[in-house]
């Protein structure tokens, strides 16, 4: 376990090869059980090679460094708790995970393979229809480094781990970094899951994890986008903000970004002025007629579309 006592090791990622993230991958996984995630380890399993990986990377920058491993089964105490202490460990971790998913330069892998064969699960729905999964995706999307958001289903067996500007094949990051979406605003996400709940087509194995995940995505991403505007400007860092090049995106998502910005302008705190919103380069953005309708809206002096 990393510990306040050898948290030190993780801080020495990207000492000798700077790499744009942090040395933390956050597994984004379905439970195969309702009591356990992985009884057989098979799910774990398959990971294992990419973990290496990262490993390896982490003990080339230094041999004291090491990695970290989000897995909310391990991290965080499960029922029953053995003690009151475990109880509030528990609940004060459950209130802050968005933190893990929302970060921008922590590793966020997205488990969306099939389950493994070879056993019978409880569960064998997909990543993509589990509400605390599509939660855990959305999160990740809102201000994540585009090379820090991973999906599993794309590995083909690389050996190297790679880095922000290392993203060809031959590479884990270059194999699995994932497609991303435009951010999508609390209000548009709690509508979208409350309807796809309603449907049957997402759903949570407890059902008054509904609304608590959709508090959780408003307070995350609340949070994130904070955190960017209390950053202030360094002409060292120009891409100090948000960050969303070279994701092939259009008008349709140019329109679910400028959602997420009035959303973000209503809620959020901007003490050093406007916060970049990178979009340009790499999409069919119309960057004017995106700050025009910006403007309009009354976004002036929050963000500045570039």
């Amino acid at each position: 376990f990393i510990t306040k006592r050898n948290l030190w090791r993780l801080k020495l990622w990207g000492k000798g090869k700077h790499k744009n993230s942090l040395g933390v991958l956050v597994l984004s996984y379905p439970w195969l059980d309702w009591f356990h995630p992985d009884r057989l380890g098979a799910q774990l399993r398959r990971l294992l090679p990419v973990l290496e990986a990262m490993l390896a990377s982490a003990k080339a920058d230094s041999p004291h460094c090491t990695v970290g491993v989000m897995v909310d089964f391990l991290c965080l105490p499960q029922k029953p708790f053995a003690s009151e202490e475990e109880g509030a460990r528990f609940k004060h971790s459950l209130v802050n995970i968005n933190l893990w998913y929302y970060h921008k330069y922590t590793y966020v892998l997205l488990v969306s393979t099939p389950p493994p064969e070879g056993a019978e699960y409880g569960n064998t729905r997909l990543h993509e229809a589990r509400g605390w999964c599509v939660f855990e995706k959305g999160a990740s999307m809102a201000v994540k480094d585009n090379a820090c958001l991973l999906d599993f289903a794309g590995y083909r067996g690389a050996t190297e781990w790679g880095h922000s500007g290392s993203t060809g094949p031959g590479t884990c990051i270059g194999e699995m970094k994932a497609g991303r979406k435009a951010p999508i605003s609390p209000a548009a996400f709690g509508e979208s899951m409350r309807a796809r709940v309603a449907t049957g087509e997402l759903k949570f194995t407890a059902r008054a994890d509904e609304e608590f995940v959709i508090g959780q995505y408003e307070k995350g991403f609340v949070g994130a986008i904070d955190r960017e505007a209390a950053k202030e400007e360094d002409q060292w860092k120009p891409f100090e903000g948000l960050v969303f090049q070279n994701l092939g995106w259009g008008e349709a998502e140019a329109a679910e970004l400028l959602e997420a910005l009035k959303y973000a302008a209503a809620h959020c705190s901007f003490p050093h002025g406007e916060v970049g919103v990178y979009c340009g380069r790499g999409n069919q953005i119309d960057v004017d007629a995106l700050t025009a309708k910006a403007s309009a809206e009354g976004l002036d002096g929050k963000f500045r579309i570039i």
